[in-house]
């Protein structure tokens, strides 16, 4: 029974060394609500676009041309794309620029991080 048991902790600990919880965690970007959910989830390819016009990969604030050279380190995996999370009040306009600039890296996979209406 200790040999199992120690097989059980054993798998336990390479669960959790290997693998990443990270949570969506910016109080201040509020998701615009579907009324139907479809598709993957987040994935850890994520870009957090607040209302203000800030831009954050990993929870630091970056600018358009980082965004940029990160986008183009991502498209050496085009498959996986990127999820933008966008404010739901922020302009459609900066929306569509940074969905313009993944076009341009390369990365023709980009998803919007939405929560199902109530």
């Amino acid at each position: 029974m200790i040999p199992l048991i120690n097989i059980v902790f054993l798998i336990l600990i390479f669960f959790l060394v290997a693998s990443t919880v990270r949570p969506f965690s910016d109080r201040e970007v509020r998701l615009a609500d579907t009324s139907v959910m479809k598709g993957a989830g987040a994935g850890t390819r994520m870009a957090v676009l607040r209302r203000d016009g800030g831009k954050f990969l990993g929870g630091s604030l970056v600018s358009d041309s980082e965004l940029q050279r990160q986008f183009e380190t991502w498209a050496t995996d085009p498959e996986r794309g990127v999820t933008l999370v966008a404010d739901r009040n922020m302009p459609a306009s900066q929306l569509v620029a940074v969905v313009a600039l993944a076009n341009a890296a390369g990365i023709k996979n980009v998803k919007l991080l939405t929560r199902k209406a109530r």
